[in-house]
């Protein structure tokens, strides 16, 4: 609490009087912390993403995989104010000119060559401790792959037959997919380099010596015992936590929409509702509803209800679910999908003509009796009990973290040791690189359109190839795009990079653009608790492939215009301004 208080007082202070936003992010489990200053900009407009063939070709045969042939890009454009200031949505608004923005390269790159890539990665855990590392390879892992691998079983039951639903739940899928293959991987790297043995050493390090040096031992001795204790805790509650997240607040959708509605129910539910509240908060919902039910479909829903729940009966300790969904299920007699039926035939969060009747009339009465909102705040009741009975426990893990990291910077002077990442800019650096994935087996360090080809198959949408791209092929039709009559498509680089670096730019040691990162290696899932620099790669679309989607393939040769693209070191590396660069023709660029 001193720390969130002390950061805010911080946070005003450095952006008084502007419009800047800040943030103070916290380092090596709370031993350093780093002010962020923002300028946000709030008006952002797609321009362009290529078709799902191409933008998503190999779908989840090819996730976290090498080699890769995905050309993973979107395009935004950024606007402000007529000021140059950030401004909401307007029609007055004008592109944003940034004072730099990153030229292109497409003279590619070779094997060793330097590159690096700034961008804002999500989480890492590098600092997790043995006891950690065993929970998440026997409870948390495991219980995740499974109530996702049944999510998927589920839409893509539908989805298989249904090309309409295919397109409403592909982000879905696309989602629950991403995360459930990455946990088989982290899973099978985690036993495969024994993390678990290499932070047992590392602990009977520590504890050799601050059993040897009494100063050490005042200082960070209680930091594993504190660590122990808190592990012995939340291994209790490791798959019910597991199972709340992920089959129950994030499995079926109506219980997370009627989530939403806890506000209005709780300002109808005083003694004096204030009526323009409960007007301000109808009309909000209102604005949603459009936006909810249009990638939603009820049969699957209401089939992801019924198995959710029916996991989660199976599954968590009995003393750590609701005694509502016991009572519940007796009442049903046992029946999941019979109570799923039910719910969903007298929910008013069931279909958008329900909803919208409902909101032209609200009703206390009708939202507590609502089938989907008793379900609802039950399972929430009972998680924030078991949150309450966990929270000594994680106040305990994280003191003990936080002295262990500070006596692992202490115990190793002469060690750089990198934070773990928490969604802050960072930079990553190294080199174009390809690896070895197990003994006498090499990958290359790029793929090229032929792989494209070579993988084509018609009968199965993960790899269909469109019609235009394939004449493109045989024409070798590629334009400037490409090497020596070869396009690439994708390559490795030894960068480290996690979930939420997609998208991020990977620029030559000239400052150049040549590719945006959008994933990582199957052999090396394991990243984000134990990095290993000989499997680690980062996966990128070369940016000629994006290019040439754009260009040749798009059509769009008036998005390539405006871009400052270099070519055989013709024009100077000297700084790219936006007020002093203007958009010459493609030759002169050239």
């Amino acid at each position: 609490a001193k720390i969130i208080e002390v950061s805010k007082q911080l946070s005003d202070k450095a952006i008084e009087g502007t419009h800047y936003t800040a943030q103070v992010g916290t380092y090596f489990g709370g031993n350093a912390f780093y002010l962020f200053i923002y300028e946000t900009f709030l008006d952002v407009r797609l321009v362009g993403a290529p078709p799902s063939s191409v933008g998503n070709f190999g779908d989840d045969t090819d996730n976290w995989m090498w080699p890769r042939h995905t050309g993973d890009f979107s395009m935004f454009r950024v606007y402000s104010g007529p000021d140059g200031k950030p401004a909401e949505y307007s029609k007055n608004n004008i592109p944003l000119k940034p004072k730099h923005y990153l030229p292109i390269s497409i003279d590619g790159y070779q094997e060793g060559d330097f590159s690096m890539i700034m961008g804002y990665p999500g989480r890492t855990n590098r600092y997790l401790p043995s006891y950690g590392v065993e929970m998440a390879i026997n409870k948390s892992n495991p219980s995740v792959v499974k109530i996702r691998r049944e999510k998927l079983d589920i839409i893509r039951e539908v989805t298989a037959v249904n090309d309409e639903v295919r397109i409403q739940y592909a982000s879905k899928d696309a989602r629950i997919s991403n995360y459930w293959k990455y946990y088989i991987g982290q899973t099978k790297g985690l036993k495969r380099l024994d993390v678990h043995s290499q932070k047992v050493a590392l602990e009977n390090d520590f504890r050799k010596w601050t059993a040897t040096n009494a100063e050490m031992d005042k200082k960070y001795g209680q930091a594993l015992p504190l660590i122990e204790n808190a592990y012995s805790i939340l291994n209790q509650y490791a798959i019910a936590a597991t199972y709340y997240r992920e089959a129950i607040f994030t499995g079926p959708e109506i219980l997370a929409y009627a989530a939403g509605y806890k506000g209005l129910a709780e300002e109808l539910a005083k003694d004096d509702p204030d009526k323009e509240k409960v007007k301000s908060m109808v009309e909000k919902l209102k604005g949603q509803v459009d936006g909810y039910f249009k990638d939603y479909y009820l049969p699957v829903d209401q089939k992801m209800f019924s198995a959710m729940l029916q996991m989660f009966a199976q599954d968590v300790p009995a003393d750590q679910q609701p005694v509502f969904l016991a009572e519940t299920l007796n009442k049903y007699k046992g029946d999941y999908d019979a109570y799923a039926r039910a719910v969903f035939e007298k929910s008013v969060f069931a279909t958008k003509e329900k909803v919208l009747s409902f909101l032209d009339k609200p009703s206390l009465k009708v939202i507590e009796k609502d089938p989907a909102y008793q379900a609802y705040l039950a399972f929430g009741k009972k998680y924030t009990e078991m949150d309450k009975a966990s929270s000594e426990a994680n106040a305990k893990l994280a003191k003990g973290n936080r002295l262990f990291i500070a006596g692992l910077l202490e115990m190793n002077p002469d060690k750089n040791y990198a934070p773990d990442a928490n969604s802050t800019m960072r930079l990553t650096y190294g080199t174009v690189k390809g690896y070895r994935p197990a003994d006498a087996v090499y990958y290359d360090y790029y793929t090229t359109l032929e792989g494209v080809m070579a993988k084509e198959d018609p009968s199965n949408y993960e790899f269909v190839v469109p019609e235009k791209l394939k004449k493109l092929f045989q024409a070798k039709d590629y334009g400037r795009y490409a090497e020596n009559g070869v396009l690439n498509t994708c390559f490795l680089t030894d960068h480290d990079i996690t979930g939420g670096n997609s998208g991020s730019p990977v620029i030559n040691a000239y400052g150049e653009l040549i590719g945006l990162a959008f994933d990582g290696n199957w052999e090396a899932m394991s990243g984000d608790i134990a990095f290993e620099p000989a499997l680690q790669r980062t996966i990128s679309v070369d940016i000629r492939y994006v290019l040439f989607i754009i260009d040749k393939y798009a059509g769009a040769k008036n998005l390539i215009d405006e871009m400052t693209i270099i070519k055989k070191m013709t024009l100077p590396r000297e700084q790219f301004k936006a007020e002093s660069v203007p958009a010459p023709a493609i030759d002169s660029k050239e």
